[in-house]
């Protein structure tokens, strides 16, 4: 007789193995980072992780993230509650997973915040000095933050929103506290950067004290999602907007559906046209040979 699986143990089943049982296969695998095209929306490069030590994914292109059952339930388009009513009754898949109803219940993978304090930590500046960020920069800016999963705790670069959540950043981990929300760096000025994630941010300051071309009179808005896009409409029309956002399909549609609503903006991806963004433009900048000039 088959038992009904609990929310817990749910969140225990492998991401990876569900997704392999439904036929969706990694496209590569670093560490324990396994990258698939996204279950979520069409794309040709692969941008959807999945963390197989925490058991969390993360969809580098919608933003989204979490455990398997918010997972399943946007793959299956239910209820949490229904996705694990199906991973019950569903025989032939449940087995394969290999789950020990009378083991002691794991804790939540849930992500949660311990501490906030200066950047200290040598292996997260480090981490930063491989992304061209140094560390004037990343002091003006970032925050070394505790974060707790599954009852371990770890370090990571924090950038805040403005809902006092925060982005975080380290050498493996890619994710984000709650609330989520954008964030938004006044400096009084009628110009607004649009750029996807802080590390963005973080180049274009860095590229700045280099490049005059990009003044130092701009407003940030730092979208952290780019589903932040449309809440961000009103505020791109109270300035005159530069969109920074990254070469793919994603940064594409979010620039077409602009223009579909009549948002002026000025594109400015054409100075990293053959990188994906423009951290990645900052770091081919690290060798001199493929410097170019920018014009905005």
């Amino acid at each position: 007789m088959d038992m009904a699986l609990t929310f817990s143990d749910a969140k225990k089943i492998p991401i990876i193995d569900y997704l392999s049982s439904i036929g969706i296969q990694p496209a590569k695998i670093r560490g324990n980072n396994y990258w698939y095209n996204s279950p979520l929306r069409g794309e040709k490069d692969p941008s959807f992780k999945v963390n197989n030590k925490l058991n969390l994914w993360y969809d580098h292109g919608s933003g989204e993230g979490g455990t398997l059952i918010d997972l399943g339930a946007r793959i299956n388009t239910c209820t949490p509650s229904e996705f694990v009513n199906q991973l019950s009754e569903f025989s032939p898949i449940t087995p394969l997973f290999s789950l020990h109803r009378n083991n002691p219940k794991e804790p939540e993978n849930k992500l949660s915040i311990q501490s906030v304090g200066e950047l200290r930590s040598n292996e997260l500046i480090d981490y930063l000095r491989t992304r061209g960020i140094d560390e004037d920069v990343a002091f003006r800016y970032c925050k070394e933050v505790s974060f707790q999963i599954a009852q371990k705790n770890y370090l990571a670069v924090g950038f805040e929103n403005k809902s006092g959540g925060y982005e975080l950043r380290n050498n493996w981990f890619k994710g984000s506290s709650s609330p989520k929300d954008i964030s938004f760096i006044d400096n009084d000025s009628a110009k607004l950067y649009v750029v996807e994630g802080f590390m963005d941010f973080l180049s274009i300051e860095q590229l700045k004290s280099k490049t005059p071309a990009f003044g130092t009179d701009a407003d940030f808005l730092i979208l952290n999602s780019l589903s932040f896009m449309q809440r961000s409409q009103a505020l791109m029309k109270s300035h005159e907007s530069f969109l920074f956002l990254d070469n793919d399909q994603a940064g594409a549609t979010a620039k077409k559906s602009l223009h579909s609503e009549h948002i002026p903006f000025m594109d400015c991806s054409g100075f990293y046209a053959s990188h994906k963004d423009v951290n990645d433009y900052l770091v081919a900048q690290l060798n001199p040979a493929t410097k170019r000039s920018i014009r905005i």
